[in-house]
């Protein structure tokens, strides 16, 4: 007898839920159902892949192992479903979408009120995070698409469009010494502390215009400590529009950057993936919205 696919999962359920009944009650099967299927699997592959002398299996170090090469099969065959379904021409039953937390809110909701209606059946999961966050659950395949602001670096199995770009302006706290001077000079600028979006992924994205820099991985978190009188930074618009500081903070008006350079909006998805038709219209739906 050879192994399958199914005692492949099992296998993982009850590694990743830590005992046989935990993943008896993920799988929605009976417990010894989910015991009897490990135990034909320990004959198949002929080592042993728990330790069932406590109360609760333990994954022996074989185990361990194997229990990576299972992730690695059951993801290469959705993989292959993944294709094959694309290949047919049909539409996707379930599309995951993950957004940077900083970008606009409004014409993502536009976009997202336009495809709960053109696709009714469509499942969605929507996953919010910071700008590490996206190309990582794209990468291991926890997101399909990934929307986010430029990285200078991303993992090499992603391919990656730029769908928009964003104006930015500068912004400062009202009792910060720069807020009095209109306008303000580049060189005047560079002697004040300036807060910038860095990458954990390598490199940063921020128009660096001065020597005393702090980095951040968030607009979110730039725009708190702007609030503060920390320093000043360039953001995008609609982050210094936001509710919660608008009134907090004061936009500068640059001398030599009468309009400071933008910031590319990317999306992202694994070059090895299919796409279908819902996925294609979210990328020119979003680029479009966007954009305007």
């Amino acid at each position: 007898m050879r192994w399958t696919l199914d005692q492949l999962e099992v296998l993982l359920a009850c590694a990743e839920h830590g005992s046989f009944s935990a993943g008896a009650r993920h799988l929605g099967r009976a417990q010894s159902a989910v015991s009897t299927a490990v135990a034909h699997l320990e004959l198949d592959l002929g080592v042993t892949l728990f330790d069932r002398r406590g109360r609760t299996p333990v994954l022996t170090g074989e185990g361990q192992a194997l229990v990576r090469e299972a992730r690695e099969i059951l993801r290469q065959c959705d993989q292959l479903e993944a294709r094959a379904r694309t290949l047919a021409g049909g539409e996707e039953s379930h599309l995951t979408l993950a957004v940077d937390e900083a970008l606009p809110y409004p014409p993502l909701m536009d976009t997202l009120l336009v495809l709960a209606e053109r696709w009714p059946n469509l499942e969605l999961s929507l996953l919010n995070g910071a700008q590490a966050d996206i190309p990582s659950w794209v990468a291991d395949g926890t997101a399909d698409l990934g929307v986010l602001f430029s990285q200078p670096s991303l993992p090499p199995q992603l391919g990656v469009r730029q769908i928009a770009r964003l104006a930015q302006t500068a912004i400062v706290a009202h009792d910060h010494p720069l807020a009095t001077a209109t306008p303000v000079r580049l060189s005047t600028l560079s002697r004040h502390r300036q807060l910038v979006v860095a990458s954990p992924l390598g490199g940063n994205r921020s128009a660096r215009l001065s020597p005393r820099i702090w980095q951040l991985n968030s607009y979110y978190a730039i725009a708190e400590l702007v609030t503060q009188g920390i320093g000043w930074a360039l953001v995008p618009t609609h982050i210094a529009d936001y509710p919660m500081y608008r009134s907090l903070v004061r936009r500068l008006t640059l001398d030599d950057l009468p309009e400071p350079p933008g910031v590319s909006v990317e999306l992202v998805r694994r070059r090895d993936a299919g796409q279908g038709p819902v996925a294609r219209w979210l990328e020119a739906e979003l680029s479009t919205r966007l954009s305007r």
